[in-house]
């Protein structure tokens, strides 16, 4: 009764729930391929400290809340065309690669984050990590539901097209690991 009444109630329009999934099924590999680790004492999913992944969800809100007011600002200020599309995209492409960077140069200055090679993490980490962003910012940005007030999407529909955005993210993560010849350890 209670986990129906949750359901019936829930805001699962909001983007919370997606962040959340998506949050889950990519965290690992951004470890295991900046070589990052974290020596804060806690439970941990696929060596991700849990206390992380719900702080990553304010940073992600942020991150999409600035990327859908960019985004919205160069659809709405410039005419539909070629030159408006290539904006947009390379828009994404730098803020991406800009939002990937500043986390990560902030996380760097966290006691319990080390880096195997700092400045990998910084450069060619960040390039990596902003795949994640690639695709998530023209998601959230295309959402139906963004500026609805109404019902939103189901649970459902949120845990589908998240796990479906975790996909694309994790095709493209493995494309760039296999290219670069980076082993994925996971829990190791």
């Amino acid at each position: 009764v209670l986990f129906s009444h949750i359901l019936a109630h829930t805001h699962a329009h909001t983007h919370t729930c997606r962040l959340h999934v998506c949050i889950y099924t990519c965290a690992c590999r951004f470890h295991s391929v900046l070589k990052a680790s974290c020596s804060t004492p806690s439970h941990r999913v696929n060596d991700v400290p849990i206390a992380m992944m719900f702080a990553t969800h304010f940073y992600f809100s942020t991150y999409h809340f600035f990327s859908n007011a960019m985004l919205r600002k160069i659809t709405t200020t410039f005419a539909p065309g070629m030159m408006r599309t290539l904006l947009f995209g390379a828009a994404i492409i730098k803020f991406a690669y800009f939002t990937a960077f500043m986390e990560t140069l902030t996380m760097s200055s966290y006691p319990h984050y080390s880096f195997e090679d700092r400045d990998m993490a910084y450069t060619d980490g960040s390039a990596f990590y902003g795949i994640y962003f690639i695709v998530s910012f023209p998601a959230f940005f295309f959402d139906p539901n963004v500026d609805s007030s109404g019902g939103g999407m189901t649970l459902w529909e949120v845990f589908m097209s998240s796990c479906g955005y975790g996909m694309i993210i994790m095709n493209l993560l493995d494309c760039v690991r296999l290219y670069l010849g980076i082993p994925l350890v996971v829990g190791a």
